[in-house]
């Protein structure tokens, strides 16, 4: 798939098929994740990749009912922030960091036939510390976002997210 083309094709998938992502595609999609740029090249991400399904119940427990898709999905990839990591002089830039890590590992799974949802976690705090508690994270390590990956039971079709002139300002606001 030509990657214009997958970038203005995604959609989010919350149903998935029982076919198993081989561990040469998800090496591909951490990969993708992390090749982003990131803040001064801190690479400040860490990433807990979880298939078994009782896990990833319980981490669906633990964001509440938007992650329902968890329950179903072959993969879930835990975005973390790594604050020991992080740019010293403006540490915050973890978020857009694990942002862009996620972006790439969603589309790199859309080039590859697979499907994905993204699950906010931080910076809902209640999230945030009940990620943390499931997985034993240290204070120094955050949860970002979870990303539900599986091979999609649904076809969802481009072109309801369009183009909005009215938000584009050339030159001035």
């Amino acid at each position: 798939m030509e990657l214009v083309e997958g970038v203005l094709k995604r959609r989010s998938i919350r149903s998935f098929t029982e076919q198993q992502i081989t561990e040469e595609e998800l090496h591909t999609i951490l990969r993708a994740g992390m090749t982003g740029p990131t803040c001064a090249n801190t690479r400040d991400w860490q990433f807990l990749v979880v298939r078994d399904k009782d896990t990833l119940g319980r981490m669906a427990d633990a964001n509440g009912g938007p992650a329902e898709p968890l329950r179903h999905c072959d993969v879930g990839i835990l975005i973390l922030g790594d604050l020991e990591r992080a740019f010293p002089l403006a540490r915050d830039y973890w978020v857009i960091d694990g942002a862009i890590a996620g972006q790439n590992m969603i589309l790199a799974a859309k080039g590859l036939g697979i499907g994905s949802v993204w699950l906010g976690t931080w910076p809902q705090m209640d999230r945030v510390e009940k990620q943390r508690e499931l997985f034993s994270l240290p204070e120094s390590v955050v949860p970002h976002s979870i990303i539900a990956f599986g091979y999609p039971a649904e076809e969802k079709e481009g072109g309801h997210l369009d183009y909005e002139e009215s938000q584009v300002h050339f030159e001035q606001f």
